[in-house]
């Protein structure tokens, strides 16, 4: 029963991960605005977006075992980087 409250938290925390990019991109816009439009950007694209989080799974690992310096220094920026990549994508399809 508990995967009925874990399954919808990520549905969602994938359906408005674009909203830090978007303030980012036009800080004048409204909160509304920014959730909106993070629906609409992600609106078919979660589980793409799910996949892409998987595939740092191995560099996370690794990560920890070197007591988060590899994080610091490579998995953190590089998993940002594929972040504003996938936004600046969905940006240019939906445009």
């Amino acid at each position: 029963w508990s995967l009925l409250l874990i399954v919808p938290g990520i549905i969602k925390y994938y359906e408005y991960l674009m909203i830090p990019y978007l303030l980012a991109d036009d800080p004048s816009i409204t909160r509304q605005e920014a959730f909106a439009e993070s629906r609409r950007l992600m609106q078919g694209s979660k589980w793409n977006a799910f996949i892409l989080d998987l595939s740092f799974i191995g560099w996370y690992i690794l990560s920890a075992v070197t007591m988060g310096i590899v994080g610091v220094l490579y998995t953190n920026p590089y998993h940002d980087m594929t972040r504003a990549a996938l936004y600046r994508k969905l940006i240019m399809e939906n445009a």
